[in-house]
């Protein structure tokens, strides 16, 4: 029964998962391996921490790289979370919370697409500019009369660069105005 369930599972997962990479960058990155692994933490004078997370090292012939990989967090001073973000394998971000020192949510950002103009490996590790990172961002204001933060403004970018259609909003939630990119 558990070999049956383990097979329905693996099918589900397999027919229903969401990528965010393009089938040309999966094929171009399929047989990159990780030379290296190392997890790490950084500490303030104050002992509390500062950042931890994983760096993964590639190496092909002379030319190695390092990426973030999977959960990264950066932290403030009194020890609250700063930032949360999440990495592939290659250091493209897949998702990104960042935080004001009193807790509240400034900025989030989600993946959509990952995908690269080159198609040697080497060029794919030495130069970013050359991978395609498409997102859905938001953007939080704090409301003094509210006393809460609220959504200021939200929508596509790729790389650091607005696009498509970004939606202004009032601290009340209104949309306010709209701006083609």
């Amino acid at each position: 029964m558990k070999f049956i369930t383990t097979i329905i599972f693996t099918v589900f997962v397999t027919f229903f998962s969401f990528s965010q990479y393009s089938k040309e960058y999966e094929i171009l990155t399929e047989k990159l391996i990780a030379a290296d692994t190392l997890n790490f933490e950084e500490y303030y004078k104050n002992g509390e921490i500062k950042e931890k997370g994983t760096v993964l090292t590639y190496k092909i012939g002379d030319y190695s790289a390092d990426y973030y990989f999977g959960d990264y967090f950066q932290y403030f001073r009194n020890g609250k979370v700063k930032m949360k973000a999440e990495f592939d394998r290659f250091g493209n971000l897949l998702s990104q919370k960042c935080y004001l020192n009193f807790g509240g949510l400034c900025s989030e950002s989600t993946t959509l697409e990952i995908d690269s103009e080159t198609k040697d490996l080497e060029e794919l590790l030495r130069v970013d500019e050359k991978t395609k990172v498409i997102s859905t961002d938001k953007f939080y204001n704090y409301s003094m009369k509210l006393d809460s933060m609220y959504l200021k403004k939200e929508g596509k970018m790729i790389g650091n660069k607005k696009m498509g259609i970004w939606k202004i909003y009032s601290r009340s939630g209104e949309l306010i105005d709209e701006k083609q990119y």
